[in-house]
């Protein structure tokens, strides 16, 4: 699914009633515009769309791989853009930023946790609780986790290694463990 956001400013009209900015611009057809030139762009790339965002003054675009997105493959889709949205007049206004969400971002799309498979990651659930592992598989609604749980039995530390599955509509944010 592609998490988009919009931040509406407000702007005052002349009685001092507040009016949603989307009532007196195109932003909705330019995110509209947005997403199909992403969606035809990015997958013929190997590119995959983690997040776009329309702010105040900004369109921030998102992308990946699971090899890893390099700096030429942002400055492309940056001119790509440019060239595909400049007869909407958004540039007058707003300026493009294209990259990569850091490392030490939270997952957004599924695409972001096939990415880190084998790798440990924090998973903290709706419910407050925090389960920390190995990335084993990944599945449209859910992840699998290789736990490894530290126990104390009549006096002696063990260790165990459980598979825990954990659904993804339960998930509040998953992150790389760096350390």
């Amino acid at each position: 699914m592609i998490n988009i956001l919009l931040y509406l400013q407000r702007i005052r009209k002349s009685e001092g009633d507040s009016v949603p900015f989307f009532i007196q611009t195109t932003g909705f057809m330019v995110i509209d515009e947005l997403l199909k030139i992403l969606t035809a762009y990015l997958p013929d790339k190997g590119l995959f769309l983690v997040e776009a965002k329309i702010l105040p003054g900004k369109i921030l675009v998102l992308i990946d791989k699971q090899s890893g997105v390099t700096i030429d493959e942002c400055v492309a889709l940056s001119r790509h853009l440019y060239k595909e949205l400049e007869h909407t007049g958004i540039f007058e206004k707003s300026e493009l930023e294209v990259g990569s969400p850091g490392m030490d971002q939270p997952f957004k799309v599924l695409e972001q946790y096939k990415k880190r498979i084998g790798r440990k990651v924090r998973v903290v659930m709706q419910d407050g609780q925090v389960h920390s592992g190995v990335l084993r598989a990944v599945q449209p609604g859910h992840i699998d986790l290789l736990e490894l749980i530290k126990e104390k039995k009549e006096g002696k530390k063990t260790e165990r290694q459980i598979e825990t599955t954990l659904l993804l509509q339960n998930i509040k944010e998953t992150k790389l463990e760096l350390k």
